[in-house]
């Protein structure tokens, strides 16, 4: 699978973000020909190049052109000059969510109707471009998933139309509130803003994934300079990344990443037990297990232990803190190793039954009839289990199909 990891670590605006997708390989046609397809002044003159900052090559990008006063905008004046454009429609769409991200947030931040939002700087060509570009590269490089890295918070203070606001500006702190961005701090000697409301605004719109990714094959790394000199780099990157679904093999085991969540319970009745363990299964947990454990003051307890993926992680807590008694639970990041499987019905003597078949790195597959099929069978026809486990085995030796195996 191609996907994607934004390391913006030290920063991340528009400008920065276009230039490292330019650096990762997008054709720079596809971005100087926004120019055209946005309808621009002929005599703006956009340009990336080569640079450096403390020591650390990028691209940069500068824009010159004709000194024009802007007028602010509107959304409905930014929506307008993109869908009146010749971008593509992903291009169109996805720019305007990245405004709408925008003017949702100034209109809560100036108390104010979002169809009565004025953007100035935001409204600016320069932020039409930047926002367009990387929507059009991202558009070019289709990757299945974008991870990001946790975007600074910055500090000081930041001159704005509005005069001196605090960094992170309002309208930064209301995207990262609204769609959950975890803003961190770094140990930074300068002050001023360096994640800004339009590189919020592009998290919120692309984010699939917080974080770095495991066990990944870098195929290609993009380097994005900023424009201010801050005393030191001032960069971002974007890594073109090949994770584990890749390199399937039908014959060898998938290395993955799950998560394992465990809660020691003493104040639940078995059978409150029984009907949460269910609730976790139906929720998406790989599987769950309990046992007895001797807790404080010499209670027997209850330790319910869960595995899940990633994308059920949150899923799950929700039903630990909803649907029982524990007001906390451990999390811990795990590792496995997968066999290709998958679960089959196949028409036998006895009727249609269920088959698990697992790919061994040998090339041999093993297969193993559903339980409650052998069950429902015993009770219908009075064999017993052994014998129709075994009748069966003999009929479905044969049946080695290899196609669509999953992980």
């Amino acid at each position: 699978m191609k996907s994607i990891f934004i390391d913006c670590a030290l920063g991340i605006s528009g400008d920065m973000l276009a230039s490292a997708l330019l650096d990762l390989g997008v054709p720079q046609s596809i971005l100087l020909d926004n120019l055209v397809s946005l309808n621009i002044d002929r005599n703006y003159n956009l340009q990336f190049s080569e640079g450096y900052s403390e020591g650390i090559k990028g691209i940069i990008c500068t824009k010159n052109k004709i000194q024009l006063k802007e007028l602010s905008k509107s959304l409905n004046d930014v929506k307008k000059l993109i869908l009146d454009s010749k971008l593509n429609d992903y291009v169109k769409k996805t720019s305007i969510k990245v405004f709408e991200i925008l003017a949702d947030a100034e209109a809560i931040v100036h108390g104010k109707d979002i169809s009565d939002v004025h953007f100035h700087e935001l409204g600016s060509i320069d932020s039409i471009l930047d926002i367009v570009n990387v929507c059009s590269a991202i558009d070019f490089l289709k990757p299945d998933k974008i991870y990001f890295s946790n975007p600074p918070a910055g500090k000081g203070v930041v001159s704005t139309l509005h005069g001196l606001l605090p960094v992170p500006v309002p309208t930064v702190l209301e995207i990262a509130k609204q769609n959950k961005i975890p803003l961190m701090s770094i140990d930074d000697n300068y002050f001023g803003e360096i994640t800004t409301p339009t590189g919020a605004a592009l998290i919120a719109t692309f984010i699939d994934e917080f974080g770095h990714p495991d066990n990944i094959n870098i195929k290609k790394i993009g380097i994005g300079l900023g424009s201010k000199n801050i005393s030191r780099p001032n960069f971002l990157r974007v890594l073109l990344i090949e994770t584990n679904d890749e390199y399937k093999d039908n014959n060898n085991p998938v290395f993955e990443t799950i998560i394992s969540q465990e809660a020691w319970i003493d104040d639940s009745t078995p059978e409150d037990i029984a009907i949460l363990i269910e609730r976790l299964r139906a929720s998406g947990a790989i599987d769950v297990v309990c046992y007895s454990v001797d807790m404080k003051k010499n209670r027997k307890g209850i330790c319910i232990k869960a595995i899940v993926s990633l994308q059920n992680q949150n899923l799950l807590k929700e039903v630990w803190f909803n649907y029982s008694t524990t007001i906390g639970i451990r999390e811990n990041k795990i590792s496995r190793w997968v066999l290709p499987r998958r679960i089959i019905s196949h028409e036998t003597s006895f009727g249609e039954v269920n088959v698990k078949q697992t790919m061994r790195p040998n090339g041999k597959i093993s297969i193993k009839i559903e339980h409650k099929d052998l069950t429902k069978l015993t009770l219908d026809t009075g064999i017993p289990i052994e014998e129709i486990r075994q009748k069966l085995f003999i009929e479905l030796s044969e049946f080695y199909e290899i196609d669509d195996w999953s992980y």
